[in-house]
């Protein structure tokens, strides 16, 4: 069956987060449906917009989303539609909002991790931006997943929160989870040591910060622990601290750098991600994978992901360094209990978050949609 695969990504493009994801699922669907990849869509930037909403903030104003202006949104549809293979049965979406204005001939459905009025509430201060300018966006796009004959998320809380924004029915929309972007190792090959892990290209919102505080007062009364940061580059005096050993951004297209990555995830003693801007981590599903338990907030989809005191621990929003000290301590004085939770944990993300299982469930609905 003939499909378009719809991104504004390159193919190869796969470092982790949306990339990553839109890899897989690509490479996932591929198994049931004859996809063309249609891609990446991405046209100018609107620079007129651009300029005219820099200028009302620089006179105290409110600016605009000119990612998502009228006139780029427009270049979106005129794009995809030059690009789409038109004898296809089905157009697949990555992600919602870039193709709002592009009306498809045959059924099409798209996979999110959030929708933008999620995503402006979670990653934005949606105060410093024209109401009626996001009003505009999400109501085009509102409209858009209507029309779709299935609408796919990574978690039932981004499908609760587009419901609760957009006011539309669930009939078509469905979970259907997410995986890793990482080779699942054949076992657990932890082989002791006392090493926590923080992931992020973005320090600041995804918790580096009470990492950070939280590891030096755990290295007061543990002071074999060590904690190793991966992605963007943390102040310097966090990657000057006592215990603490940057390592840099590891590519995952980089076969040498995954590699790297893979041998990290494996000694990790535990991730701690307490993160205040975020979806469905992808990073959490790769640390179980290799047995590695993960200390995270109760809140996005990341109750779906993590098992309270079975395969990790959750900690109240927004996390206190108080709080995951506390949890970080528990793993290192509670033996028995760590060893159990590594165990949960990998048989936990094998079960229910595998890119292959995402894929059957995704071409499943389809199928019984075009059927």
């Amino acid at each position: 069956m003939r499909a378009n695969y719809v991104t504004n990504l390159a193919r190869n493009e796969s470092s982790g987060g949306w990339s990553g994801f839109n890899v897989a699922i690509y490479e996932s669907m591929g198994r049931h449906f004859d996809l063309h990849y249609t891609g990446p869509v991405v046209p100018p930037e609107d620079l007129v917009s651009k300029i005219r909403s820099k200028v009302r903030r620089s006179l105290g104003g409110k600016g605009v989303f000119p990612f998502f202006s009228a006139h780029r949104l427009q270049a979106f549809a005129r794009m995809t539609d030059a690009l789409v293979d038109h004898t296809a049965v089905l157009d697949c979406f990555h992600g919602s909002t870039p193709w709002i204005d592009y009306h498809p001939p045959v059924p099409y459905s798209c996979y999110l991790d959030v929708c933008f009025a999620t995503y402006m509430s979670v990653y934005h201060d949606r105060d410093r931006f024209q109401r009626a300018d996001l009003e505009r966006i999400e109501l085009q796009e509102a409209s858009w997943l209507r029309s779709a004959a299935r609408v796919f998320f990574s978690s039932q809380w981004a499908l609760d929160a587009a419901v609760s924004s957009y006011g539309i029915e669930r009939n078509t929309l469905r979970v259907a989870g997410l995986g890793g972007h990482v080779p699942v190792p054949a076992a657990d090959e932890y082989a002791g040591g006392r090493e926590f892990l923080f992931i992020a290209l973005d320090f600041a919102g995804k918790g580096g910060d009470v990492c950070v505080d939280a590891f030096a007062r755990v290295r007061e009364r543990h002071p074999e622990a060590t904690l190793r940061i991966v992605g963007e580059r943390p102040p310097s005096r966090v990657s000057e601290a006592p215990g603490v050993i940057y390592e840099g951004y590891l590519r995952k297209s980089v076969p040498g750098e995954l590699r790297r990555l893979q041998e990290i995830f494996a000694a990790a003693f535990a991730l701690v991600h307490p993160t205040v801007r975020d979806a469905t981590p992808q990073v959490i599903v790769e640390a179980q994978y290799h047995g590695c338990p993960a200390i995270a907030p109760r809140s996005f989809g990341i109750p779906e992901m993590v098992m309270d005191g079975v395969t990790g621990w959750l900690v109240d929003a927004p996390p206190t360094v108080d709080d995951v000290v506390d949890r970080m301590l528990n793993l290192l004085t509670n033996a028995e209990d760590y060893r159990a939770m590594r165990c949960a944990a990998r048989a936990h993300a094998l079960a229910r978050f595998t890119w292959q299982q995402v894929g059957d469930r995704m071409a499943a609905e389809l199928m019984s949609e075009l059927a």
